[in-house]
């Protein structure tokens, strides 16, 4: 399609440039307002009071997803690391946020490393207290007074050594076997039956704990400044996402079972052995606990592995 205009163009003459250039100005401009914004709220605060607050949690936030997909490529993703603070003024609290983009996750991560916790100046508004800012000079006097980064691989080598590297191991195999017994179990009750003797019952019971509190040891060695909304996120870092998402298809079908389970069960109490319905309530929980002590067990060693160089030879 032509595009006529009425009269010549000429760069010095405003009047004759195109339309479709005032609309890539406007875009270019509104790119650069958000930006902008920011500094100009910066250069504000420069001059407002100062007081003494703290920073209670450091976290990454995950990229935008719509449906479980994300919304920005991975040349393009962008990572915002998270510090959170509050202060406190003439007897009441505030909360505050800064926010720095970072490329990475890893960039990210390694911003965060050792801020939480730390005591930091806060300038507020003198007439909306709740308005703040962390000064940008405060940030970066945390980041260089904090003691070196020891590095990820480093801290997974001796955390995990050969013969706890065995025995971490061998609780994944159990936890695997516990995962296939419980949906067997669980299959089974589902169609009325019992599938397994009744010490099954009691020992996939109590097996849970012989799993689980080794690999919740595990996750608390690799959680660092994270938010706790990305616990499960970050103890299976290094897996397929597709382990990640099954996790969270046994919690909410846990849910939903127990759910189901709690209305069905006849009031008062039960004797003899435990029917195909008591059998399919506690399965549900029996399921979930185990293949969430496989992932985070699988998830350790992995990262163990990967950090050994006698490994990858």
């Amino acid at each position: 399609m032509l595009i006529h205009f009425d009269a010549p163009f000429r760069w010095t003459e405003p009047s004759t440039w195109p339309w479709f250039f005032y609309g890539w100005v406007a875009f270019l401009l509104a790119g650069w307002l958000k930006p902008l914004w920011r500094w100009l709220q910066r250069e504000q605060a420069k001059s407002w009071p100062t007081t003494t607050g703290q920073i209670t949690s450091a976290y990454v936030n995950e990229p935008k997803r719509f449906l479980g997909l994300d919304l920005q490529s991975s040349r393009s993703r962008i990572y915002d690391a998270t510090l959170e603070y509050s202060y406190t003024l003439s007897g009441e609290a505030f909360l505050g946020k800064y926010k720095r983009n970072c490329a990475s996750e890893e960039e990210a991560e390694e911003f965060l490393r050792g801020l939480q916790g730390q005591t930091v100046s806060v300038q507020y508004h003198p007439n909306k207290p709740a308005r703040s800012a962390l000064p940008e000079a405060t940030v970066e006097t945390l980041l260089r007074s904090r003691p070196p980064a020891i590095a990820a691989d480093e801290l997974n080598a001796s955390s995990l050594s050969v013969r706890k590297r065995a025995f971490f191991t061998l609780c994944a195999v159990l936890s695997l076997a516990g995962l296939i017994l419980s949906l067997c179990v669980h299959i089974g009750a589902l169609l009325g039956r019992r599938v397994a003797p009744e010490y099954f019952f009691w020992g996939l019971h109590m097996g849970i704990f012989v799993v689980f509190l080794p690999a919740v040891f595990l996750a608390q060695k690799k959680l660092g400044n994270v938010n706790r909304k990305d616990y499960w996120k970050v103890v299976a870092k290094g897996l397929p996402d597709g382990m990640r998402y099954l996790l969270y298809f046994f919690f909410a079908y846990t849910f939903v079972n127990f759910t189901i389970f709690f209305f069905q069960s006849p009031a008062g109490k039960q004797s003899g052995p435990p029917t195909p319905l008591v059998w399919r309530g506690f399965s549900g929980h029996w399921m979930l606990f185990y293949y969430a002590a496989f992932v985070m067990h699988v998830s350790a060693i992995n990262s163990s592995r990967l950090a050994d160089p006698f490994q990858r030879r």
